[in-house]
């Protein structure tokens, strides 16, 4: 018979029986083998392997948590810079812009969603609008002074035309001189916001501020616009040409404060000696 069989099955058949008789020895003596010894043999023979089981186990379990602290880690990360954003947002929101003039202005925090034109902003779209009480008229401003007038309001939103638009002017004066003329932006020969209508009478110092004039019919009085940066004549030679620099700044818009305005003004032909 076992030399029928294929090589490999006689293996086979011949590990069977040394299994078997292994089995018939071990419950004829099994009781009266050295136990303990044995089990020393087998923990000396298997305890190497157990530590690389155990040691593998360990390493993959450290893994682990090693992989849900880091998790962690970066959900608090991101949850600490969300806070700290919300904290600064607060704090800008709760400083409120000192007007000069001793005007207790009512002022309702909003935030900027949006910006628009090129290359200097001249529109920004606001995230209030009829259901937050904003109307047309009503003035935009920051703690650092003027951004613009509130043009357009919708349901939640509103659109508010920034100084720097050309369409834009504003009536002011200089703080310590008192004198009078119109802030308005122009673009030739380059962007940037002029004081006009300014008589070479009139004393004008680079350096001094500007503010809204009390004889505006869009802005309450004394809040700053800019300050005087440059000094010239205008193309006429008729008047000054003076340069400002925005008090606000245009470009870091984040969060702004309205002021309620006087409302809409005519769209007609001004009246006469009557101020943007």
């Amino acid at each position: 018979m076992a030399g029928i069989l294929p090589p490999a099955e006689r293996r086979t058949s011949a590990l069977v029986a040394l299994y078997v008789a292994l089995s018939l020895l071990l419950l004829l003596i099994g009781e009266r083998l050295p136990q303990a010894w044995l089990r020393g043999v087998g923990a000396t023979l298997f305890s190497p392997f157990d530590r690389v089981v155990l040691a593998g186990d360990r390493l993959a379990s450290s893994w682990r948590e090693n992989q849900r602290l880091h998790q962690r880690v970066t959900e608090l990360e991101l949850e600490n810079s969300r806070l700290r954003d919300q904290l600064l947002d607060r704090a800008r929101l709760g400083d409120r812009p000192v007007v000069p003039g001793g005007h207790d202005l009512p002022l309702k925090p909003v935030e900027l969603l949006a910006l628009s034109g090129e290359p200097v902003p001249a529109s920004a779209t606001l995230g209030a609008g009829w259901f937050q009480g904003v109307k047309t008229g009503d003035v935009v401003v920051t703690s650092d002074g003027l951004v613009g007038r509130v043009s357009e309001v919708y349901p939640g939103s509103c659109r508010a035309a920034l100084i720097t638009d050309p369409n834009a002017p504003v009536a002011c004066t200089v703080e310590s001189t008192g004198v009078l003329g119109i802030v308005r932006f122009v673009t030739a020969p380059r962007p940037r916001l002029m004081f006009t209508t300014v008589a070479f009478t009139d004393t004008v110092r680079v350096g001094q501020r500007v503010l809204t004039s009390s004889l505006s019919r869009r802005y309450p009085r004394g809040i700053p616009v800019g300050v005087v940066t440059w000094l010239g004549r205008d193309p006429s030679g008729l008047m000054q040409a003076i340069e400002i620099a925005p008090a606000a700044r245009m470009t870091r818009l984040r969060h702004v404060f309205l002021v309620p305005g006087p409302g809409p003004v005519p769209t007609g032909p001004p009246a006469p000696g009557g101020r943007p």
